[in-house]
């Protein structure tokens, strides 16, 4: 794991705060696209039920041909990194619906979180879903966002503890379209973006996600322009990791192309303290890539904002 600090330096995922205590320095977020995550069952397991089931019967209360049960491996290695985050707030793309997201959380989280996603737009059953924590902020309202989007777009709205500066903070879970198709994407990934840059607030506001594409400054590609134009920055440019080490993605076609594709993006109001890659081991094929538990490499950022008065 790569983590890049501005400032005073805090406890990195997965230490412990000093004396043992967890203490509050800011919010704990990330952003995970989990590669086509689906874990549906044919009953309401407990997790020594689950544990006891085989791999063959497991897989077999899913028998889509197009979107199969994830290896409950790769799923307890996605757990393994959230559970070792302490996250208060996760973006998760590509999870097959809310019956997958609150098994998952059930199951590999202890039932610690809330669960927020809506199936719409999606024509893969893949959608973006939200994970808060149970207790950590005083309200949590979600809506799913209109829009000609070819994913959900998912929107929390926070309501913040006088500790963490009071008022409210709006999270977006974004997942934009695709570099397949015949013009990549771009005509639909050039709407979404636009629409996406005029509906969101310009303070105290978080976009993470998938955006499919390049948006570090001065190699950002066209389509994202509007998004660019906001009143945002990157977690990892703000904290000055260099471009060629901000690999999220890895994809092996007629030659190896590792690529920034997910991004956390915080209005200039919003303070952050810490974040960076949680990258494990760096594949050296398709078949090592296969063997991850999933394409894309995670996120985090360690925010904070000033007190509301």
């Amino acid at each position: 794991m790569k983590a890049y600090t501005s400032g005073e330096a805090s406890p990195a995922p997965g230490e412990a705060a000093p004396s043992g205590e967890r203490l509050r320095r800011g919010i704990k977020i990330a952003s995970y696209n989990v590669e086509n995550f689906y874990l549906l069952l044919d009953g309401p397991y407990g997790r020594a039920a689950y544990d006891a089931l085989t791999e063959k019967e497991y897989l077999a209360m899913n028998p889509s041909i197009y979107n199969p049960n994830k290896e409950r491996r790769k799923i307890g290695e996605i757990a393994e990194t959230l559970l070792a985050g302490d996250f208060d707030l996760v973006a998760l793309c590509e999870v097959g619906g809310m019956e997958t997201l609150e098994n998952f959380n059930r199951l590999y989280l202890d039932g610690g979180y809330e669960c927020f996603l809506h199936e719409e737009n999606s024509k893969r059953g893949i959608y973006v879903g939200m994970l808060a924590r149970r207790g950590r902020f005083k309200r949590v309202r979600a809506a799913s966002v209109p829009g000609s989007f070819s994913r959900n777009l998912l929107r929390l709205e926070l309501e913040l503890s006088p500790e963490d500066g009071g008022g409210r903070i709006s999270a977006f879970a974004v997942h934009l379209k695709s570099q397949l198709g015949e013009d990549l994407g771009i005509a639909q990934r050039m709407e979404e973006a636009r629409r996406l840059a005029e509906l969101v607030p310009k303070t105290r506001c978080v976009l993470m996600g998938d955006f499919n594409g390049i948006l570090i400054p001065g190699q950002a590609q066209f389509e994202f322009e509007p998004l660019m134009a906001l009143p945002f920055r990157d977690v990892l440019e703000e904290l000055g990791v260099p471009p060629d080490e901000r690999v999220t993605h890895y994809y092996f076609g007629p030659k190896p192309n590792f690529t920034q594709l997910d991004y956390i993006f915080c209005s200039n109001d919003i303070k952050i303290t810490d974040g960076g890659t949680m990258q494990g081991a760096v594949p050296w094929n398709a078949a090592e890539r296969r063997r991850l538990p999933s394409d894309h490499v995670p996120l985090y950022a360690v925010i904070e904002l000033a007190r509301r008065r």
